[in-house]
């Protein structure tokens, strides 16, 4: 027996893949460099886009964030690119008003000590432990040889 899908019912679902379709489109702003005068500024902008983490999106670049802030500071870093500010004075402008988390790479100061030395000491106590741990359960397994011997002998 054959079963057949009546065709008013056929077009509803084409209409609603078509539909879904469409809801699913993206709308994302694009984020291009404006016009810069050299292909010199236009790099530098690029790579400093894309070294500033958004605020407010945190996981993101503010080259890679449409968030209203990420435009704000997308056209704060072309603003001071036209005026000739140096790199370092861009990444500092930011780390002032936003503080060490806006540049994914934060400097190594008193506030960030913790950052740059806890992954290192976790580690150093996790070998510390992992080693601590092999060598309890040698003396474990020579414990429990002994024991086991001494059961023989006293079952005989």
């Amino acid at each position: 027996m054959r079963h057949f899908i009546p065709l008013k019912a056929l077009a509803s679902i084409v209409s609603f893949i078509l539909l879904l379709g469409l809801a699913q489109s993206i709308h994302a702003e694009s984020i291009e460099a404006k016009e810069f005068s050299t292909d010199v500024q236009e790099m530098r902008y690029r790579a400093l886009i894309d070294e500033i983490r958004c605020p407010v999106c945190q996981g993101q670049s503010i080259g890679g964030s449409n968030a209203g802030l990420a435009k704000d500071l997308r056209g704060q870093v072309r603003s001071m690119i036209i005026k000739n500010n140096s790199d370092d004075e861009i990444r500092q402008f930011m780390v002032d008003r936003y503080g060490d988390f806006v540049v994914f790479k934060p400097p190594i100061n008193k506030n960030t000590y913790l950052l740059w030395i806890g992954p290192f000491a976790f580690l150093a106590l996790g070998l510390f432990f992992f080693i601590r741990s092999l060598s309890n359960k040698n003396k474990n397994t020579r414990s429990q040889e002994v024991d086991t011997a001494k059961a023989k002998e006293l079952l005989k």
